[in-house]
């Protein structure tokens, strides 16, 4: 009986260190379960905000060079207007821009107006390539204008 009875001491000893156990390893499971649902929902929030992060540096990349495109246009306008108002001015003042003829086309006109010319007649500087920069300077702007243009 004695023997009987410390076997059954032994044996709800045992339950009760297995229930003990069994409420710990539940209870750690849980503990377990709860930082693993936490750290995935830390996981997504991080992946979203790296997403919008992302989104706005692209965004901003975007605007940044739509800026600097822009500012290129309008420095390339600006630069075109200065030339025109340089033309002008020249134009005013009866010389000729060189923005507004090239040397080359220059050349073929001044080709041109030699083959008409009499025999006895010729141009100041001629035709050759490297004196055509002297008829910039010497020559002189007529316009001419009338209802339509």
């Amino acid at each position: 009986m004695h023997s009987l009875t410390n076997q059954l001491t032994y044996v709800k000893k045992v339950a009760d260190t297995a229930s003990l156990n069994t409420e710990s390893i539940a209870n750690l499971s849980s503990i377990a379960k709860d930082s693993i649902i936490q750290s995935h929902d830390n996981y997504q929030q991080f992946t979203r905000n790296l997403l919008c992060l992302n989104f706005t540096f692209l965004g901003q990349s975007t605007i940044y060079t739509a800026v600097r495109q822009m500012e290129f246009t309008l420095l390339q306008l600006t630069q075109q207007l200065d030339e025109i108002f340089d033309a002008i001015k020249l134009a005013i003042s009866g010389n000729l821009s060189m923005k507004l003829i090239s040397p080359s086309s220059l050349k073929s006109i001044l080709r041109n107006i030699t083959l008409h010319l009499p025999e006895e007649y010729e141009l100041i500087v001629g035709t050759r390539t490297e004196d055509i920069h002297q008829y910039y300077k010497l020559s002189k702007v007529s316009i001419v204008a009338n209802s339509q243009s």
